[in-house]
């Protein structure tokens, strides 16, 4: 049996974990399925929590190109509601961020396999099997190896046979899309340091500056609208563009960077994995810990948390059970309170009483922002 950990999937919560535990001279394999730099269907918001493990981690925005937040443009049809982030938040796609990070987890000495699907993983008497197969050849190459330990980073995609336990109730009828876009010259001022939230009856959409002066959209709209626009995307941009005169603006002024855009669909909002569940020797980490939200803005916060507090308990000796517990009781609150956010903004009524309220006690909408935050926790320092 190998004393290697592996790594099972190498977006932010994988690479945070392997940067960590070599570092600390612990052997590790990092697994990642795709073969190379790719995008994914993400906000892109780094929130400030998420900054500060990223530049621990050995991560430079101003050298990768990241626009820096201070500004949130909240949108309820033809209603604004403007207000300034308390700290700073930065905006990269995520094919810049996880390939940055998947650098410095080689330069920290852990072995990174791209292109490299995990087939199957398997218990043993004394740790794991994984059964995995390399798509960098022409001819697939079918492998196994051993661990000891393994943690699960494979974001959204399940591995077979390790389904995360949704309850019904998270089980979600949405459809998450995202394109990037150039914007005119004349309009890129508009969109310095500034994200956007459009909300409307069957989703929201939230728009931001990313490198290179492009704008990202990413989206969630009901399975019912995506097929009342039979599925096209110019259908759905004309439905998403009657949602408000401001995002009829928008789209007007933007030229998409691709011909199509990425889409994932049941997404489990509102899941935390439970410490009953947990396995020995497994430590599941980003949205196999959690899944928040979208419009929180937390995602990769939560994966960087998630990613470090299980490196940190692994690394002094402590079981996955120790790690789950104490990762439940970090993002349970965050999760819950941002899910009955989401909730109240759903519906129409819930929209237009929050702006009121927002405009009525400024310090609400800051008291919001903190109560979804995931905070650094002191067991990793």
């Amino acid at each position: 049996m190998s004393d290697e950990t592996v790594i099972i999937g190498g977006g932010p919560a994988g690479s945070a974990a392997a940067i960590k535990l070599a570092r600390q001279g612990i052997p590790v394999r990092l697994l990642e399925r795709k073969p190379g730099p790719h995008h994914k269907v993400c906000g892109e918001f780094i929130s400030y929590e998420a900054a500060q493990h990223l530049e621990e981690l050995g991560l430079n925005f101003a050298a990768l190109g990241a626009e820096p937040i201070r500004h949130v443009r909240f949108y309820n049809g033809e209603s604004e509601l403007i207000f300034d982030l308390p700290l700073t938040a930065w905006s990269l796609s995520r094919r810049l961020l996880d390939s940055a990070l998947l650098e410095q987890a080689e330069r920290a000495g852990a072995n990174v396999a791209l292109g490299t699907v995990v087939r199957q993983l398997s218990r043993t008497d004394d740790g794991w099997r994984l059964v995995a197969s390399s798509q960098s050849s022409v001819r697939p190459a079918s492998m196994e190896f051993s661990a000891k330990t393994v943690f699960l980073a494979s974001g959204k995609h399940e591995l077979r046979h390790w389904k995360r336990n949704v309850k019904e109730s998270h089980r979600q009828n949405m459809i998450g899309l995202k394109m990037h876009f150039s914007p005119s010259v004349l309009h890129q001022d508009q969109w310095r340091n500034t994200v956007e939230i459009h909300l409307f009856n069957g989703g929201y959409a939230g728009l931001e500056p990313i490198e290179n002066g492009n704008i990202n959209l990413c989206f969630l709209i009901s399975q019912d609208i995506y097929k009342a626009c039979g599925g096209s995307w110019s259908g759905i941009l004309e439905r998403l563009s009657r949602t408000s005169s401001h995002m009829k603006q928008r789209l007007a002024t933007l030229t998409p960077c691709w011909c199509e855009p990425l889409a994932v669909s049941g997404i489990p909002y509102g899941y935390i994995h439970s410490p009953d569940d947990a396995v020995p020797n497994l430590f599941s980490l980003g949205d196999q810990a959690a899944v928040i939200p979208s419009f929180a803005g937390d995602g990769i916060a939560i994966a960087l948390h998630t990613a470090l507090l299980a490196a940190h308990i692994h690394a002094s000796g402590g079981d996955s059970r120790t790690y789950q517990r104490l990762a439940f009781n970090d993002l349970t609150q965050p999760v819950r309170d941002a899910e009955r956010l989401a909730g109240v903004l759903s519906h129409r009524l819930g929209r237009k009483t929050a702006f009121a309220c927002a405009r009525l006690w400024p310090g609400l909408t800051r008291e919001m922002i903190h109560r979804t935050r995931v905070g650094q926790s002191n067991r990793m320092q």
